[in-house]
Parts: C-alpha cells; structure tokens; sequence
C-alpha cells in the first residue's frame, strides 16, 4: 500500500474504479455466454456435419467399387481426370459480438454430366453416380471446413474472454476493495487522533482559563 495515498480523493477513485471494473465484468460475462450459445450451435453444426461426411465417404466409396467393378478402374481413373477443376472460393468476415469471424462461400460443387469433362459416350449411369457422390463429399467438405474454422474462432475469443474476467473478478477487484478499505481505514483511524488531539487542547485551554480565573 506504500504507493497509495490515503486521501478521500483516492477513496472516491478507487470507489469509482470498483465500480467500472464491476460493470466492465459483468459486460465480459454478457459477453462470454452469447460467445458461448453461438459456440454451442455450431459445435451442433460441426458434428451434424461430420457424420454426413462420413455417410458420404462410405456411400462415396461404395459406388466407386462399383463402378470399378462394372466399368474397369481404367475408365474409372480416365473420367477422374477429366472432371478435375477449381473450385472458386469467397473469403469474408462476420462479427459475433464485436468478433471477427473469417468465413468461406462457395457455388455448389455439383455439375450436370455433360459439364464434367469426361466422355459422355466412354462412361456410364455408374460413374455418374461416383462423380455426383464425390461432387456432394466436396460440398460438404467446404462446409464442414468453414464452420470448423468458426468453431476454433470462437472457442479463442471465449478463452480471451474468460481469462479477462478472471482477471477482474480475482486479481484487479479484489486489489482495488483492499486499497478502498485500507484508505478508509486510515481517514478513520487519522479522524480519530484528530477528534482526540482537539479534545486535548479544549481540555488543556479549559484548565488554563480555570487557572487564571481571579
């Protein structure tokens, strides 16, 4: 407390200071369980979307065995590499109670047949079905990738958050309540030996005039 100067100016700064770190937590606080509902919500996303993924990988790799099986891993292979192509992606940004949030858009990965590339006349219903299986995987890849990246986003700023209100709540809180009341401790203890000093002198000044009274 040697850096503290117990004047009533001080008490009112440190009252007032308590006072904006109260608020300034309980903002924080607001803050955090918004962060978390959205949070939340999109962990559903994420595992809602994991498990198509994974049903479509499974149903991906069914068709392929079939069409391999039907139509030769040549023709199979040939049309794959005919099919190959970019997949044209917009990055921007949200904001989530003042979080910047990066998100990815994407058109529809799904083409119609005579857009994949590949011999119309050299294939047949068998691997269409393959490309349209792994057309939609790749649909969902990007939006699996997209809500992960919110998802990892968020999950920081509810860390930062966290550690922010800890921060007032145990450390900047208490610091400030125990140099408000050792500063009233102090006026208190100095208001007293003010009062005791004055009753001293009225009671030395009233012997005094009893003495020189004729």
């Amino acid at each position: 407390m040697e850096q503290v100067s117990a004047t009533r100016t001080e008490l009112l700064a440190r009252r007032a200071q308590i006072d904006l770190a109260n608020r300034g937590r309980d903002l924080l606080n607001e803050k955090r369980d918004q962060l978390l509902e959205e949070f939340r919500r999109v962990a559903d996303v994420v595992l809602g979307g994991t498990d198509a993924l994974e049903r479509s990988a499974a149903e991906g790799r069914r068709l392929l065995t079939i069409a391999e099986a039907g139509d030769g891993p040549e023709a199979v292979l040939s049309a794959a590499v005919a099919t190959r192509g970019e997949i044209p992606l917009e990055a921007s940004t949200t904001s989530i109670m003042g979080v910047r949030i990066a998100r990815i858009d994407h058109q529809p990965v799904g083409r119609p047949r005579t857009g994949r590339g590949y011999s119309l006349a050299g294939t047949g219903p068998r691997i269409d079905a393959v490309a349209e299986a792994y057309e939609g995987q790749l649909d969902l890849v990007l939006e699996v990738a997209t809500t992960e990246i919110r998802l990892r986003r968020l999950a920081e700023e509810i860390g930062k958050t966290t550690r922010r209100v800890n921060a007032l709540e145990f450390v900047v809180i208490p610091r400030l309540i125990g140099e408000s009341k050792w500063i009233q401790s102090v006026l208190e203890e100095r208001e007293r030996q003010d009062h005791f000093r004055l009753k001293r002198v009225k009671e030395h000044k009233a012997r005094a005039h009893r003495r020189n009274r004729p």
